[in-house]
């Protein structure tokens, strides 16, 4: 369906998935993972799925290491919004990737219908990261 060339999130999205050069391969992913969201799991909208999964996985705060003392020392850190995006696009192209389903369009397509519920293994490592800053916050000055 072309959904590539016409949104900037799904632009930005194919250069995370892309590996050694193949672009064409990760539009492919991209463009069937939406395809099956709309024919095969009856979403109207998965563009608007596709940007509702990236903002349930954005990070809001991450974990720095810094050194006070000669200690290494994780202080916890707002993150900022392009780096957000750039995080959420990582975790769900790992968890895509650890899925044990045939098809990496397929695999997308489940994960970003998880990831749009507030579940699945992108969330549970946005919601990790969060765990570990809030135990970190003694650290922040």
């Amino acid at each position: 369906m072309a959904f590539h060339s016409k949104d900037p999130l799904i632009s930005r999205m194919t250069r995370v998935f892309m590996s050694h050069g193949r672009i064409r391969t990760a539009q492919k992913i991209i463009d069937g993972a939406l395809t099956i969201l709309k024919t095969e799991m009856g979403v109207q909208e998965p563009v608007k799925l596709l940007y509702q999964a990236v903002e349930n996985v954005k990070p809001l705060i991450e974990t720095r290491s810094m050194v006070i003392g000669a200690r290494k020392i994780p202080v916890p850190r707002p993150v900022n919004p392009e780096r957000q995006e750039g995080l959420a696009f990582r975790y769900l192209r790992t968890a895509m990737r650890n899925r044990k389903e045939y098809g990496s369009d397929r695999r997308l397509a489940n994960e970003l219908m998880a990831a749009s519920k507030k579940e699945g293994e992108a969330r549970k490592t946005r919601d990790y990261q969060h765990i570990t800053a809030e135990a970190n916050r003694i650290f922040v000055r």
